[in-house]
């Protein structure tokens, strides 16, 4: 039974000199999250705005990767929303009429009694509404 107790009391040091040492000599510290831009974020990936994803590594390091928006928005009213990176088009392709009306593709806006706009889809990039007058003297 003292043999026992002995060997208890041995274990019980040996734990105990283990949970010292092992921080300090057996395993490096690792950093439990990261400071960017004067906030901190766990280990992982995180998200400071939609256009931008960073890492935070063991180490307390940060490597971020930046979206650019290669193919600008089809239509003459984009729109910025909150979690989205790149304008968006939330009306569909869009031109705008010379009094800055916006008219939708495939609809016709009345500038005035004798002058009409559209917007043509096929002018890619172009969102200027095409617009044709008549002839005021003609019925």
């Amino acid at each position: 039974m003292i043999g026992l107790a002995v060997f208890a009391l041995l274990l019980g040091y040996g734990q105990c000199n283990l949970q010292l040492l092992t921080p300090q000599l057996l395993v490096p510290t690792f950093a439990t999250g990261c400071y960017y831009h004067g906030s901190f974020y766990p280990l992982g990936w995180f998200r400071t705005n939609p256009c931008e994803s960073c890492m935070c590594n063991n180490r307390g390091q940060v490597t971020c990767m930046f979206a650019e928006c290669l193919i600008p928005p089809l239509c003459a009213d984009p729109v910025h929303e909150k979690d989205n990176c790149c304008p968006t088009c939330p009306n569909g392709y869009t031109c705008k009429a010379p009094d800055g009306h916006i008219v939708k593709a495939g609809e016709t806006y009345h500038l005035n009694s004798y002058t009409s706009c559209q917007c043509e889809t096929h002018l890619l990039y172009d969102f200027t509404a095409v617009c044709t007058e008549q002839d005021p003297s003609i019925p």
